[in-house]
């Protein structure tokens, strides 16, 4: 099993599996190519990056815009064709509740139509997902089949 931090991405090819936990607003991004079974995960926090002029260093996989960018180069150098990539999708939770900021607008909201946008522009069409509502999720990807187990406490495990 290898562990994809937040903000963080990972590939694997074959019988490996790739785990990430706990996302909330986050939204987790399996990517895959069916033929070579090379896939990745990604673990994005925020939609876009903003350079703030701070000097700190910069982190593509934070970000939706530049993590999946940066997902489908480690993809493509690990052996996957770039023309069969799919993708299926997890997290995005709304985890807290506020009367200031409607759900069609929080984080977790911005960050699924961040990630949305970014693989339909370039044209990674999402198979399944399992967003929204209000509770975390861990998810195990598992390349060789695609098969994305989402796990929330409480609740039976979901294969998707």
């Amino acid at each position: 099993m290898i562990t994809v931090w937040m903000g963080d991405c990972k590939t694997a090819r074959g019988e490996k599996k790739l785990i990430t936990r706990d996302l909330g607003s986050c939204v987790g991004i399996a990517v895959r190519d069916p033929e070579t079974g090379v896939g990745g995960l990604l673990h994005i926090m925020l939609p876009a990056y903003v350079p703030d002029g701070s000097g700190m260093s910069f982190n593509p996989a934070k970000y939706a815009d530049t993590g999946i960018d940066e997902m489908i180069r480690m993809l493509v150098q690990a052996g996957a064709a770039r023309e069969r990539l799919v993708a299926k999708l997890a997290g995005g939770a709304h985890m807290t509740r506020s009367p200031d900021v409607p759900e069609w607008n929080d984080i977790s909201s911005r960050n699924l139509k961040a990630v949305r946008k970014k693989l339909g522009e370039l044209q990674i069409p999402v198979l399944a997902e399992a967003v929204g509502a209000h509770h975390p999720r861990t998810v195990i990807f598992e390349p060789a089949s695609g098969m994305l187990t989402i796990i929330t406490a409480g609740r039976p495990d979901r294969v998707i």
